[in-house]
């Protein structure tokens, strides 16, 4: 192949490169891999496209076929095939709703109530480490914190907080879990959250590979969607992240998991207990 890379290519043909071929292989494997989808699944993502444009949906419906379809939608997410493509396929995973289904049939988990707990029990231990008290949006909150005696307003405050500040926590790179007031950068599943201690106008997104997947109401689903792309769309979680979302998940599903000695030290600064078996 090298040496016809260099010497050999016909009269009137553009020489390719190396690079070239092994993309064309690439191309051709991945073609002979491609799962096909039969007339029944057809009529499952078509009708998909059009209940999704309608103002009143049947959601009994949707639950129906989104389960009938999980095989293959597994398949396809599997093979790589481009989120753009999973996504115009099948519209109701960019509902909250459908993607924490999504989860569920995949992990037999609740994956909002879990993060709900998760939030509500491990708020107070976070905020109050050590590594925190020199944080701006510590310091933001507790700026906002001052202005308000509402109970359930100040815990909405601090759980949300809480969902921003947790890689702080673990010493990783926060920008690949949230965005606070600012423009997305990464691919990966990342969290965008506009005026987070403001009730009246705070805003959460979902957002991959750059590109809203969904706007939610509150940081519970926001913490909840994140996690649970990450499984929906099989995306590896990035090294710089991997700490923060080994300990959400050891909640989540109950289980040990192997840290290092600095996470295991981090563990007991915000209170966490295995779950006794």
């Amino acid at each position: 192949m090298r040496n016809k890379c260099k010497f050999g290519h016909r009269r009137g043909q553009t020489r390719k490169s190396l690079a070239d071929i092994r993309f064309e292989i690439k191309t051709v494997q991945i073609k002979e891999e491609a799962v096909c989808l039969d007339p029944e699944v057809d009529e499952h993502i078509n009708w998909f496209q059009q209940e999704y444009v309608k103002t009143e949906k049947d959601w009994r419906e949707i639950d129906k076929r989104m389960s009938q379809t999980l095989e293959i939608r597994r398949k396809l997410i599997g093979g790589r095939t481009p989120l753009k493509d999973i996504l115009k396929m099948f519209p109701f995973l960019q509902c909250p709703y459908q993607l924490f289904r999504e989860f569920q049939l995949l992990t037999r988990t609740d994956i909002f109530k879990k993060t709900r707990h998760i939030l509500e029990s491990y708020s107070e231990n976070i905020l109050t480490s050590l590594s925190l008290v020199d944080n701006p949006i510590y310091i933001a909150l507790q700026e906002k914190m001052e202005q308000h005696t509402d109970e359930d307003m100040l815990k909405h405050m601090k759980m949300t907080a809480t969902c921003l500040l947790l890689p702080d926590v673990f010493g990783e790179d926060s920008s690949l879990f949230v965005i606070v007031n600012d423009k997305v950068q990464v691919s990966t599943p990342v969290l965008e959250v506009k005026n987070p201690f403001n009730m009246d106008v705070c805003e959460f997104s979902l957002y991959l590979e750059k590109e809203r997947l969904t706007k939610v109401d509150d940081c519970i689903t926001a913490l909840a969607a994140l996690i649970a792309s990450f499984h929906v769309f099989g995306i590896e979680c990035p090294r710089r992240l991997s700490q923060t979302l080994n300990f959400l998940e050891t909640l989540i599903f109950d289980v040990h998991s192997p840290y290092s000695p600095s996470m295991k030290e981090k563990e007991k600064e915000v209170g966490f207990q295995h779950p006794v078996t």
